[in-house]
């Protein structure tokens, strides 16, 4: 299967992050993630699960692994298309999430994010951009690594604590995601 480019958000890259399988995941789905420069500069830390007080600490956390593998690459907003899409997306949202639209939308490849404006922004000014979601790449990665459900339920509880996650609730695979913290309470 050849490698597939998706450009992927700051959260989504937390999201990622916060399985703490990254690299087993991309490499599974044969994805090459694209990110900008101004979301590969953004600092990003994790969470610790809550301790026998309920306190969280925050962990620093790097792409490194990411780019080292060759999954991970930053790509400028070097073309007039992108930045005239990057202009008229920031004029509707924060500089780092229009920097991934114009991206994606200018390469016509999808945009993995879970925020639900930098989504209708997308498909408003690309209505053909396929859009991917953080469940979407736990799903389909489950499948290609043939998860037992216990592996399954670690690595989602992993990504709950890890990077805070809880999907949209407009997400399809929200109700899976829930069923499967449950399965490892």
């Amino acid at each position: 299967m050849p490698t597939r480019d998706i450009v992927i958000d700051a959260c989504c890259t937390l999201n990622l992050l916060a399985t703490r399988r990254e690299v087993e995941i991309v490499s599974a789905l044969e994805l090459r993630l694209l990110d900008t420069p101004m979301t590969s500069g953004e600092p990003i830390f994790l969470w610790s699960p809550p301790n026998e007080d309920g306190d969280r600490a925050r962990v620093p956390v790097t792409t490194d692994d990411l780019r080292d593998a060759g999954r991970l690459t930053t790509r400028p907003l070097d073309t007039e298309a992108m930045v005239d899409a990057f202009v008229a997306a920031a004029a509707r949202i924060k500089d780092t999430d229009a920097s991934c639209i114009a991206l994606a939308g200018v390469l016509g490849v999808p945009l993995l994010s879970d925020d639900r404006k930098e989504r209708r922004i997308a498909t408003d000014m690309f209505p053909s951009i396929e859009l991917v979601s953080t469940l979407d790449v736990l799903h389909d990665a489950s499948r290609s690594l043939a998860w037992s459900d216990q592996e399954l339920a670690r690595v989602a509880a992993t990504l709950r604590w890890g990077g805070n996650f809880a999907p949209p609730r407009s997400d399809p695979r929200a109700d899976w995601y829930a069923a499967l913290l449950l399965r490892g309470a």
